[in-house]
């Protein structure tokens, strides 16, 4: 069997591709760490809100509100919290697109940590005909913690 040897150059620079190179990354384990996050005040509740980023996105970085107050802006690759009074909550994500009236009611107990993702999608998800849109749901328990260490930036809102 004859190779040729654009054939050889080909291998050549094929075995080069697969030597590893040296990091330009600062030494390390690769985890990134963060200073603690403040323990909340005692008789409150923390919420975390977190985005990831979603290249299929559209548009920019809604508010996010707490029975109509605003809370915080959500902002792709950052968790934040707020601490809340014990009570029955009813968050909603500013909408772009399609208007929804999607919110998501989570009663807080004093002591508990709840995670709220803000995500972007068809609206249909949230019961309502139309396009692409904004919109909260809560995240199961064991989802919430991973999710905030994931991303970015961890700790309160940044100013509106």
């Amino acid at each position: 069997m004859m190779i040729r040897r654009h054939h050889l150059i080909g291998l050549a620079l094929l075995g080069f591709s697969l030597v590893p190179l040296p990091s330009c990354a600062p030494p390390g384990s690769g985890l990134q760490s963060y200073a603690q996050v403040a323990a909340p005040a005692p008789g409150t509740a923390r919420v975390w809100f977190v985005r990831t980023k979603d290249p299929e996105e559209q548009y920019g970085d809604p508010i996010i509100y707490a029975n109509g107050q605003q809370v915080g802006r959500s902002i792709p690759g950052i968790a934040f919290y707020h601490d809340f009074p014990p009570g029955t909550y009813a968050f909603t994500v500013q909408s772009y697109g399609t208007p929804t009236n999607a919110k998501d009611t989570v009663q807080l107990a004093p002591g508990s940590q709840t995670y709220l993702e803000v995500l972007w999608g068809g609206s249909w998800l949230v019961g309502t005909a139309g396009g692409a849109t904004f919109f909260v749901r809560t995240l199961v328990p064991p989802l919430g913690p991973a999710y905030v260490k994931m991303l970015t930036d961890q700790g309160p809102p940044q100013a509106l």
